[in-house]
């Protein structure tokens, strides 16, 4: 009887990672952008689950982060009927059709980062409080400028970016609390680096009074800074950002950027693939996950307690 139990608990222990069909079960993440630490962040820590809970996963990353590029990206994916789909949509209604598809298919949808405009379909959440990093930002902004009065602004992608539009509105809110800042608007500028210093160099032609500015997403940020270098302005242009790409990190030990506003991606693909692997197996599921920031300043950026969230891998 006991040899019977023991051959049991074997069996059962070989099933672990086994789909529907008797194959292994795959889950594939899709990505917006693959030239960017932030989503390799994401790749390495989905990976990380991937082999802890002993299932497969395709990792697929648009070019550049557009809807118009990751659509066919996800499109390709299903062709392989995954037993679930991580995702960032780089769009929150671009990306509406074919996630219902690939539901209706019976793939278990996770989004990840950024999300989209019915929920209904997803198994899960992992996200920042995006809302949350923009008063951040705000705040941030703030307290570098200190007592100096004059105008401040934002720099951003795309919208339509669910991120984007929750920060926005995080840091517009926040910013009311600071009546020496004149706040003269947002501008989006896409996921293109040139046209953000293009941007910034504009508005700071057309507001010599400008102070301060905050970017919250790597692409516009990275432009920000190259602009602030290029007019020579960084003594006294307050620059926040978000992220923590390797330009980014070297903008702010460069004196190009004063602040960073870190995420946690790495997290964020891990329990991506771990909470999709769980709604596949019919096990509880956690959601909404929301992941936590750290701001990083020239003055802390070397300590452990900040370096360890920094954007490292090479995973897609």
């Amino acid at each position: 009887m006991n040899l019977h139990r023991h051959l049991l608990m074997l069996c059962a222990i070989s099933l672990v990672g086994v789909g529907r069909a008797g194959a292994q079960q795959t889950i594939a993440l899709v990505l917006a952008q693959r030239n960017s630490g932030f989503h390799q962040a994401i790749a390495c820590g989905a990976r990380a689950a991937a082999r802890e809970l002993g299932v497969r996963i395709n990792v697929q990353a648009a070019p550049v982060y557009s809807a118009v590029d990751q659509i066919p990206l996800l499109n390709s994916v299903m062709a392989t009927a995954p037993d679930a789909i991580v995702i960032d949509p780089a769009h929150a209604t671009s990306l509406l059709a074919p996630l219902r598809e690939a539901a209706r298919a019976g793939a278990k949808i996770v989004a990840v980062d950024t999300s989209i405009n019915d929920p209904s379909i997803l198994s899960a959440v992992i996200a920042t409080d995006n809302v949350a990093v923009g008063r951040e930002a705000a705040e941030a902004l703030a307290s570098l400028i200190g007592n100096r009065s004059g105008k401040v602004a934002m720099i951003n992608s795309i919208p339509g970016i669910s991120t984007v539009d929750a920060r926005i509105r995080g840091f517009e809110k926040a910013i009311e609390d600071y009546p020496n800042l004149t706040y003269i608007g947002n501008q989006f500028a896409g996921e293109n680096v040139p046209a953000a210093q293009s941007v910034f160099v504009s508005l700071m032609s057309a507001n010599p009074d400008l102070v301060g500015v905050a970017a919250l997403s790597n692409n516009p940020a990275m432009g920000v800074a190259a602009g602030i270098r290029a007019t020579g302005v960084a003594e006294r242009v307050v620059a926040v950002a978000v992220d923590a790409d390797e330009v980014e990190i070297a903008a702010l030990r460069g004196g190009f950027l004063d602040a960073l506003i870190i995420q946690r991606p790495y997290e964020m693909g891990y329990e991506g693939v771990t909470q999709a692997v769980a709604a596949v197996r019919g096990e509880p599921v956690e959601t909404p996950i929301r992941t936590e920031t750290v701001t990083a300043t020239r003055e802390n950026i070397d300590q452990p307690s900040v370096q360890m969230y920094l954007y490292r891998g090479n995973c897609i």
